[in-house]
């Protein structure tokens, strides 16, 4: 530092700062900075990218929380309602929210549950028939029969009389308090086919085979379809029921026995309405022909009647007569008589009123023969 003499005695100027007199340093020029060192550059390329990569960072959290708070906003359509859940239970006591758009705090923050409430639900047995829901669902064909029952593989029913059957069910429902139906039931579907299986195993009991099968087979359908109503209203499950189809059918290894019963008991039926037919048939016309001979023995009769009344009262009144001068009644008679019979008479004979024996020849005078009525000789 002492090699040169000018700054020596700047630093020394600079050493009194507060001194009035002190002369002013003369200007120096800046010198520039060193070049940093490899290690600070790199340094400085590496806050550059963390500051680019922060900025990325920030507008990606911004979309997501976009995207977040977006995702919550929901749309009911017409033909249903939805439930809002918040950490798994109803809001505002299990409100019902009505077509239309609404917003929501996304999963798992709230939950909503869109009802289809104008949709039948369909339900179905699971005991009691040799093909299960899904293998009916995918057309699978029928197993063929066994003369052993197989329960590990086919379920059945037993009748009053201790008789196997195959029965099943089906059941049409409409939701009607969803809020019962959703939270004080941990499966609506699932009790509701509970309901089916056992209403059908109580029906079966309830009734002979013959009964299930053909004689009575409305009377058990209506049953199986009370049985469920009772359940389902007993437990206040928040459905209604629409319909409920019952099948029933014998074991498949006695099949083709049943469908010979069926089709003797079909003719017998068939028979006896054919009769019926011809019974009510000839009795109608039988009791047509009765009334019609009735009506005419009635005519004929008030016929008979009038006209004996007529004669009667005509006798009455040429009793009359008669009794007042017989002899003239009687010649009157006569003359009226004989008035009718010479009008209509071809051939008038008068006996003289004297004589005792009256001779008629009725004959015809014989004719004499003529050539053409002689026989010719053989």
């Amino acid at each position: 530092m002492a090699a040169d003499g000018r700054v020596g005695q700047y630093e020394h100027e600079q050493m009194n700062p507060q001194d009035p007199n002190a002369p002013v340093p003369p200007s120096v020029p800046p010198v520039p900075p060193a070049a940093p060192p490899p290690e600070d550059a790199g340094s400085q390329a590496l806050a550059d990218a963390m500051r680019s990569s922060f900025v990325i960072v920030q507008v990606i959290m911004v979309a997501l929380v976009i995207v977040f708070l977006s995702s919550g906003v929901f749309t009911v359509g017409p033909r249903e309602q939805a439930i809002r859940l918040q950490l798994g239970k109803p809001v505002n006591n299990g409100k019902l929210y009505q077509p239309g758009l609404y917003f929501a705090m996304p999963r798992p923050i709230d939950e909503v549950v869109k009802l289809p409430l104008t949709a039948l639900i369909s339900a179905e047995s699971s005991v009691g028939w040799y093909l299960n829901a899904a293998e009916r669902a995918a057309g699978a064909p029928e197993p063929p029969p066994t003369p052993k029952l197989n329960p590990a593989n086919i379920t059945y029913a037993l009748s009053a009389d201790t008789n196997v059957i195959h029965v099943r069910a089906t059941a049409q429902y409409r939701i009607t308090d969803p809020k019962t139906y959703y939270f004080n039931f941990t499966d609506g579907a699932i009790f509701v086919t509970n309901a089916l299986n056992n209403a059908l195993l109580q029906a079966c009991t309830e009734f002979p085979v013959d009964g299930i099968l053909t004689s009575n087979r409305a009377e058990f359908h209506e049953r199986v379809q009370q049985l469920v109503h009772d359940v389902v209203a007993g437990e206040n499950l928040g459905v209604t029921l629409a319909q409920v189809e019952v099948y029933a059918s014998p074991p498949l290894y006695l099949l083709p026995r049943f469908n010979e019963v069926d089709q003797a008991m079909v003719r017998r039926d068939n028979t006896v309405k054919q009769a019926e037919t011809y019974a009510t048939t000839n009795v109608a016309v039988a009791q047509g022909q009765a009334a019609t001979r009735v009506n005419i023995a009635d005519a004929a009769r008030k016929r008979k009647v009038d006209m004996m009344a007529a004669e009667a009262d005509t006798f009455s009144k040429l009793l009359a007569q008669y009794e007042r001068n017989p002899e003239l009644f009687k010649r009157i008679k006569q003359m009226t008589a004989l008035e009718s019979i010479y009008t209509n008479a071809d051939t008038k004979i008068i006996v003289p009123p004297n004589s005792k024996e009256l001779r008629v020849n009725l004959n015809r005078e014989p004719q004499e023969p003529s050539v053409s009525n002689i026989p010719l000789a053989p």
